[in-house]
């Protein structure tokens, strides 16, 4: 098994050479040869139809770090994905933690939507071990507790650039990779594979949620999580109109999203995905499909029906709030790659932050779910 540990310790990783990937994939941003791969035990001949396509690399964070991030404006980012233009330091994961937080308060405590559900896929079976796959695992904090509660299961974080600084469960294991890629070295092995705020780094959604299916057992489950960039009046129904583009009022976070979003879709990005999640997964080999949206006060505004819905309420605003000045802020290199002038972005992001103190505009984020089970015969119904 191959586990993260601290920075500054020697790792071992699990991390594909791409001459062994689809041939249509595009180049990596830097040489994989220079890295001092070790074959795994198990990995077969790369001239192999049924190879893995994984290799063992020893990763050092003191030592390789320069390799798989670069520097920008004062920022971290990853040079395997050159769709996902959002950071991947600290600052970022740190905002990571705050979005995992205000999705669970959402989801009434849990980690996931569909409690039954999830539970009865996950239940410990003897001499079965259970499995999960959390696709742009992002700061880690959701496959950690996954790990923590289902320990019976092994669960595998994936993203671009994973984050070493806290310690990890002995069932749980982080591995560098760009999905776009391909995800065939997973298949038929998990029940759980879920998959959160990673749209913008993808670049064939249908492609992708075919992969999540192949990596599914069957009567495994899939759940995909994606924000909604407009922001909704109090009715959750009516998007909040956008600043800048004339009227009396208008939403600075939607605006500076809704730039964001055509920026990554001219890049290349799936980013509409989102959409698509919203209306379920509608896949051949799935089964039971459903959808479920839970909509997040953007500030500490809000007010339930209870002191308790109430307290969650606020506490989730606040954290959206946070979650939202960071996000913002960490757009500035995409939009100045874009040639959009410094003075035009700080000003939106002013305007980002004036509009968030203000406690009497009122909008809501919206975050769209949706999740299936894998049908037990690998023949479409």
């Amino acid at each position: 098994m191959l586990r993260l540990v601290p920075p500054g310790l020697s790792w071992p990783l699990s991390l594909r050479r791409p001459n062994i990937l689809r041939p249509d994939a595009a180049p990596p941003l830097f040489d994989q040869s220079a890295l001092n791969y070790e074959s795994l035990e198990d990995c077969c001949d790369p001239s192999s139809s049924s190879c893995s396509a994984m290799s063992l690399y020893s990763f050092n964070s003191e030592r390789d770090t320069a390799t798989f991030v670069h520097n920008a404006n004062g920022r971290k980012f990853n040079k395997l994905n050159p769709l996902y233009k959002l950071p991947s330091d600290q600052p970022e994961f740190s905002r990571h933690d705050k979005q995992h937080e205000l999705l669970k308060s959402a989801l009434g405590g849990h980690l996931y939507p569909a409690p039954e559900l999830v539970e009865s896929v996950l239940s410990n079976i003897p001499n079965r071990r259970k499995a999960i796959l959390d696709l742009g695992s992002g700061s880690g904090a959701w496959c950690i507790e996954m790990a923590n509660k289902f320990e019976h299961a092994d669960v595998v974080g994936v993203d671009l650039v994973a984050n070493a600084s806290r310690p990890t469960p002995s069932n749980c294991r982080f591995e560098f990779d760009d999905i776009n890629l391909g995800l065939s070295h997973y298949y038929n092995q998990f029940d759980l594979v879920h998959s959160r705020a990673v749209v913008n780094g993808i670049d064939d959604f249908t492609r992708y949620v075919e992969d999540i299916v192949g990596c599914l057992r069957p009567g495994g489950v899939a759940i995909l999580v994606e924000g909604d960039w407009r922001p909704y009046r109090e009715d959750k129904v009516t998007p909040y109109p956008l600043a800048g583009l004339g009227g009396n009022e208008g939403s600075w976070w939607g605006r500076i999203c809704f730039e964001a979003f055509e920026l990554m879709k001219k890049r290349g990005s799936s980013i509409d995905g989102g959409d698509e999640v919203e209306k379920g997964l509608h896949h051949p080999l799935l089964r039971d499909n459903q959808t479920a949206s839970y909509f997040v006060p953007l500030g500490p505004w809000a007010i339930g029906d209870t002191e308790d819905y109430t307290a969650d309420l606020k506490k989730q605003g606040q954290l959206m709030a946070e979650n939202a000045k960071e996000f913002t802020g960490a757009l500035s290199h995409l939009f100045e790659d874009a040639g959009l002038q410094s003075e035009v972005v700080s000003s939106w992001l002013d305007n980002v932050n004036a509009d968030l103190e203000n406690d009497k505009i009122h909008q809501y984020v919206k975050y769209r779910y949706a999740w299936g089970i894998k049908k037990t015969s690998e023949v479409a119904e």
